[in-house]
């Protein structure tokens, strides 16, 4: 009986191991996408700002050429 016993507990602390082991690679994972995600996001932002500041210049340069409005069926 002593045998079964210890037998039961080394399956259950297999177990333990085994869960904690998972939740350690599953935390990394989300970690990782979220630093990911969060990284790509500032590069995003700044990427936005940049186009911001060039279509602010083209504008001040089109003002001080005198260039036309542009049509309808031109692109931004």
């Amino acid at each position: 009986m002593a045998g079964g016993v210890m037998a039961a507990t080394q399956i259950v602390v297999d177990a333990w191991a085994v869960l904690v082991a998972a939740a350690a690679i599953v935390a990394g994972m989300l970690g990782t996408g979220l630093s990911i995600t969060f990284h790509l996001g500032g590069r995003i932002d700044k990427v936005s700002e940049e186009v911001a500041l060039v279509r602010e210049r083209v504008a001040r340069l089109e003002i001080v050429c005198g260039a036309p409005d542009p049509g309808p069926l031109q692109l931004a």
